[in-house]
């Protein structure tokens, strides 16, 4: 290959990758923790953890901080690197999370540190950086600020994800880390951090902001006000592979944990929120999985996602919501065909359709192969289990099926099959019912509105718009999509497919 060859192949991917519509994911290489800002003029700069995957089998090295733009998450620009990392003896060979604060004209971004040769007490240590500009454009590492944890409150190996805001109660910044209180178990001595400072560059150690005694360790932590509550964000690995929230009328606490805590499944990891003053927004990864396939193991680090947040100003309780963008994003709406029937009997009347079952049955129709948008009105008529068919054939041998269990108010994603057969009959995974990673808590209704937003192996859905359930498709594509249920009745008031418009 000639060297204008090699020029054009190379121009041609960052013009690919300039703008990417939907779900943003450079093109070799791979979205972790992101760090979004949002300016006076309501631009987000989503900056991210730029993951290469450089080594077999390892994540999140040689990590840098790269940034996209988006004023609608549906297009995202490329900016590429943000903040280089450092070379290889120095604290920051590796950049991870942080976060983004303006001060008198300059941006500073605080972010994670980590050289696994730079150790204390025989144990790598993690610690805080500063990049800096008048712009974020153009941030630099200021090489003379180095913070790691005082090794006394708080254990010196777990000090990373720095929060920082201007606290207006104490005239001072505040600064919030997931860390490790000192000599504390191995399992529940996980506890977010508080530094303070008058200048962003001499911090002090305070004792924990929040310490519950449960996790190993309490990633990303944030804060931040919406109408009268306050918030608190972080994730576990430990207990679950998830992004929890907490309520409190002060941002001193006390801090309650609201019935369903979490803003998505495991799928959906590290979410951290920005807002421009009038809406607030989550933003996470869509983990891959080992291999592209279903059967793979899931990793750290995929494909980036938005969603909007809304709350109950009463309770305080947060929800998950499709953003204006996802929602207009599909706008062409297919004839959805005939429906077939599996195992089931039909009725019609003019708001619907009632399917009815002795034992699992469904109304089937046909899909496009894998970039559209389903929606559906769905009420049950007294089944205990109903859900939503997605990819499957027409004898539901195989495909994926959203399991509903109305009185246990939770959802969850099954498949068919579950994994690769053995070689007895019974070696099928049946000891494991859903995939328990996409387990989500739902809410009692008479009728359920469902959105399903499909692209590419990517498959986010919402129930009424509160709940978000987002998970990976690799496996099954095209087939037939639409409802089932188990020994009883349910009724379809709303079948609707959409695609792009060409």
């Amino acid at each position: 290959m000639t060297e204008k060859q090699i020029m054009n192949r190379a121009n041609a991917r960052m013009e690919r990758e300039k703008m990417s519509e939907l779900f943003y994911k450079p093109e070799d290489a791979w979205v972790g923790d992101l760090i979004p800002y949002c300016d006076e003029k309501g631009k987000y700069y989503l900056f991210y953890l730029h993951d290469p995957r450089v080594f077999k089998a390892q994540y999140a090295e040689e990590t840098t901080w790269h940034m996209v733009t988006s004023e609608d998450f549906v297009r995202f620009e490329s900016h590429g690197e943000a903040i280089p990392r450092g070379t290889d003896d120095k604290p920051n060979k590796n950049i991870y999370t942080g976060s983004v604060i303006k001060t008198n004209g300059i941006y500073y971004a605080f972010y994670t540190a980590y050289n696994e040769d730079i150790k204390i007490d025989g144990k790598s240590v993690q610690s805080v950086m500063i990049a800096k500009g008048k712009d974020l454009y153009h941030l630099e590492t200021d090489e003379d600020f180095w913070l790691t944890a005082d090794n006394q409150i708080y254990e010196s190996f777990d000090w990373r994800d720095p929060y920082v805001f201007w606290n207006q109660d104490d005239n001072c910044f505040w600064m919030l880390l997931a860390a490790r209180k000192k000599n504390s178990g191995e399992l529940r001595g996980g506890c977010v951090a508080l530094c303070k400072s008058e200048d962003l560059f001499n911090w002090s150690y305070e004792p924990p902001f929040y310490a519950p005694d449960m996790y190993i360790t309490l990633e990303c932590p944030e804060v931040f006000q919406m109408g009268k509550w306050w918030y608190l964000v972080y994730s576990t690995f430990s207990d679950r592979f998830v992004t929890h929230y907490r309520i409190a009328r002060k941002l001193e606490g006390p801090w309650r944990i609201p019935r369903c805590d979490s803003f998505d499944s495991r799928v959906n990891y590290a979410i951290k929120t920005a807002s421009d003053g009038k809406r607030r927004y989550a933003f996470g990864w869509i983990a891959s999985k080992l291999g592209n396939t279903d059967f793979g193991s899931w990793e750290w680090g995929g494909t980036m996602n938005v969603h909007e947040l809304m709350q109950n100003q009463e309770t305080g309780e947060l929800y998950t919501a499709p953003t204006d963008g996802l929602k207009k994003y599909y706008s062409k709406t297919l004839e959805t065909g005939d429906i077939v029937l599996y195992n089931s009997q039909r009725t019609e009347d003019e708001s619907g359709i009632l399917l009815t079952s002795e034992t699992l049955g469904a109304g089937l129709y046909s899909l496009p192969e894998d970039c559209f948008s389903l929606e559906m009105e769905i009420e049950p008529v007294g089944t205990p289990e109903m859900g939503i068919v997605l990819h499957s054939d027409s004898r539901m041998e195989e495909g994926y099926f959203l399991k509903i269990d109305l009185d246990a108010k939770e959802m969850a994603w099954d498949m068919w099959p579950r994994g690769e057969k053995g070689s007895y009959q019974w070696q099928i995974r049946g000891d494991i019912p859903y995939h328990i990673e996409t387990l989500r808590k739902i809410h009692k209704a008479n009728r359920y509105c469902v959105r399903i937003i499909r692209k590419d192996d990517i498959c986010v859905l919402y129930l009424d718009d509160k709940v978000a359930l987002s998970t990976r498709m690799y496996n099954h594509k095209g087939g037939y999509g639409g409802i089932y249920m188990i020994q009883g009745s349910v009724k379809l008031n709303k079948y609707l497919i959409k695609v792009r418009e060409s």
